[in-house]
């Protein structure tokens, strides 16, 4: 077995064959934003990579492990005593007038304008189904239903449950101008289009990091074949997770 690291941490060693460009499984050492930075730094070779989170801070909800439990973690990989969890991710492609660029989302695409008033068109499945106004919108497979999709209001979904979340942001809706107002949940069959009508000050992030593509114009975003997979705790699942990340006092 071939393994690297990601995060916080000087050196690490494991009793396994480092191996930094083409590893089995993956240790990241921090928080959650480590782990998608670990994610997004292995992204071409997810398909036979697995992660293992190990929470060096107060929360790590895709972090089930402590430091503490490093040499159980060696002993679960070399048996094959562990559970596995695969979760797909957000597939999307930013055009504008000139070029196009594409990618994957872990937990979110988040599209804001602080300055303007954005004016969107949605479409999903090739209908338009509202003109938004507002902030922005967040759009989400279900490992993000839980990050900046739950801040927003949006709900908490299975991340088994194969579908991709719409939710607004700061959406004006009044007498004149009317948006659903709502977190919208939709099947994994769904694509959705965004149809931006003002491109400048837009504020483009993929799991919380800057994006940088002047001039938008459209979001593509569909639920993604490819999905990140976690080596978990044995007996510990998704609920057991959000459970301890937003209900058990610390």
């Amino acid at each position: 077995m071939k393994y690297a690291y990601y995060g916080n941490i000087k050196k690490f060693r494991a009793p396994f064959i480092y191996d930094e460009t083409d590893p089995d499984v993956i240790f990241s050492f921090g928080g959650d934003g480590t782990m998608l930075g670990a994610i997004h730094r292995y992204e071409n070779i997810l398909h036979k990579v697995k992660f293992i989170g190990i929470n060096t801070g107060r929360l790590g909800f895709f972090n089930d492990y402590s430091m503490d439990e490093l040499p159980s973690i060696y002993e679960s990989l070399k048996s094959g005593d562990y559970d596995e969890d695969c979760y797909q991710l957000l597939e999307y492609e930013l055009r504008n007038e000139e070029t196009s660029i594409s990618g994957y989302a872990v937990n979110e695409l988040a599209i804001t304008n602080p300055i303007h008033t954005q004016i969107i068109d949605i479409y999903i499945n090739g209908k338009l189904f509202e003109t938004f106004r507002g902030t922005g919108f967040l759009i989400s497979p279900p490992t993000g239903s839980t990050a900046y999709n739950k801040s927003l209001g949006g709900s908490v979904i299975d991340p088994h449950v194969r579908a991709i979340q719409l939710t607004e942001i700061a959406p004006i809706n009044n007498r004149v101008y009317k948006v659903l107002s709502s977190p919208l949940v939709l099947s994994e069959k769904s694509k959705i289009k965004l149809s931006v009508k003002e491109s400048d000050h837009n504020y483009l992030a993929v799991d919380g990091q800057y994006l940088e593509f002047k001039q938008l114009k459209s979001v593509y975003a569909k639920l993604s074949d490819k999905s990140v997979c976690f080596i978990m705790k044995k007996n510990t699942d998704f609920f057991d997770r959000v459970r301890r990340a937003f209900i058990d006092e610390n």
